[in-house]
């Protein structure tokens, strides 16, 4: 083997090396992470907060901060929404001023039946992450009716080039159509768009 040859190998293997060295040192580095994340006791919460599950549908944030004000002072609502239509998923989550009142609601309101609806009711413990400092939580959300945007979209003004277009796509179906009967023995014939066209 000439000695090109060999320093490249070398090279090469060199280059593998530092890369595995790397690769294990950065995942040394997650792992470390991870473990001190893990070893860090969460502070307690000044706050309650209840996880509020299967609300029935309509249920908004301002009308189940109002309704969970019977407890005491509510500080937020958070319900989760569908990006696509921006329509509650059935669950959020309500905080309040005072921690002992957060017990209290959810005992009362575990179970509780509203609008056909059984609700589901928890303490948030402190090991939860705080669903209101979620990275995306303040992100608003814009309901597009998609259905009504179709029918918009199919009932604008085409132009000349489309209805050309839409015309021999038609005969063209209506060709193969005439054509499959024949393959297949059926002696049928319909007036179809060639006719109307002639009108």
């Amino acid at each position: 083997m000439s000695t090109k040859k060999t320093q490249k190998v070398i090279g090469k293997t060199q280059k593998i090396v530092e890369k595995q060295s790397q690769e294990s040192s950065n995942k040394e580095q997650k792992i470390k992470s991870k473990v001190n994340r893990l070893e860090q006791q969460p502070q307690e919460r000044q706050h309650g907060i209840i996880y509020v599950g299967h609300l029935p549908y309509g249920f908004v944030e301002e009308g189940l901060k109002e309704y969970f004000t019977q407890f005491g002072d509510v500080l937020g609502v958070k319900l989760f929404r569908s990006k696509k239509t921006n329509r509650v998923q059935g669950y959020g989550f309500v905080k309040f001023a005072d921690k002992e009142v957060a017990p209290i609601a959810a005992q009362a309101m575990n179970g509780y039946l509203m609008n056909g609806k059984k609700l589901v009711v928890n303490v948030l413990s402190d090991q939860h992450p705080d669903p209101f400092k979620y990275k995306h939580g303040n992100q608003k959300l814009f309901f597009i009716n998609w259905s009504e945007k179709a029918v918009e979209d199919s009932n604008k003004e085409k132009s000349n080039e489309q209805i050309v277009k839409e015309v021999q796509r038609l005969l063209a179906n209506e060709e193969e159509k005439r054509q499959k009967l024949k393959e297949l023995g059926i002696n049928y014939t319909f007036p179809g768009f060639k006719e109307q066209l002639k009108a």
